[in-house]
């Protein structure tokens, strides 16, 4: 996962016959949806990590929408991070499920994420400088609430129970993102335990999962996040 991105003029690195392989960005709040259910349900796979600022040429052979996450196994190829991370949950149900068996807490689940998951493209804005920062982390800091309210509905230290599952995945990125921005740039803050004592319980519970740790190196994080200034990024933040 913290291998150098793929620049252009690097040759396609070949293809392992019948191997998960996801095409990412290493901060990438969405691919890191992927790649964080991917390692929850210990699923082997490779990963090549893109520059998007001077792609390989090969890119548009490999990413049909021109966006990652991409995941592919020989022929196939599955674009999105929720396809992407729907997929692996039916595939490999075998290994870990994620999701509940019960229709309904199913069901509940991806109504949830339903008015979840746009809290990642406000985070995503705010990286990008796209507006008002101000503007927009008060757009962030009210969509709180929403997380709020389902864990005191729930009664759980996780959104998928006593551990995470996948609902807890998914939306993670979107926070680690936040976390990134508000520690690199000094303000704006991060919602108060005392404002949302639930939410903030189930915060550093994440940061402490053992998945989660394998996955995101909050360090390297803020590196690429002080990196950005809207024209120019590292994408190999942490490893020169």
């Amino acid at each position: 996962m913290d291998s150098w991105a793929f620049a252009s003029g690097s040759k396609f690195p070949p293809l392992t016959p019948g191997k998960l392989r996801l095409y990412s960005m290493r901060f990438c709040p969405y691919a890191r949806r992927a790649l964080l259910i991917l390692k929850a349900k210990s699923i082997d796979h490779e990963v090549v990590n893109i520059n998007l600022k001077h792609r390989p040429e090969w890119c548009k052979d490999v990413l049909p929408a021109g966006t990652i996450p991409v995941l592919s196994q020989d022929d196939k190829l599955i674009s999105g991070s929720m396809p992407i991370a729907e997929y692996l949950e039916e595939a490999y149900l075998q290994t870990k499920p994620m999701m509940p068996a019960d229709p309904y807490l199913k069901a509940r689940d991806r109504s949830f994420l339903d008015v979840a998951l746009p809290t990642a493209n406000v985070v995503v804005s705010i990286m990008m400088r796209r507006g008002s920062v101000e503007d927009n982390w008060d757009n962030f800091l009210r969509k709180i609430p929403l997380f709020e309210k389902e864990l005191v509905c729930r009664s759980t230290p996780f959104f998928g129970g006593p551990t995470p599952g996948f609902v807890d995945y998914v939306v993670w990125p979107t926070f680690e993102l936040a976390r990134a921005l508000s520690a690199a740039q000094a303000t704006p803050k991060m919602p108060s335990s005392e404002s949302f004592p639930r939410f903030s319980s189930w915060f550093q519970r994440m940061r402490e999962d053992s998945v989660v740790r394998a996955v995101i190196n909050e360090h390297h994080t803020e590196i690429f996040v002080q990196s950005f200034d809207g024209h120019s990024r590292d994408f190999n933040a942490g490893l020169h």
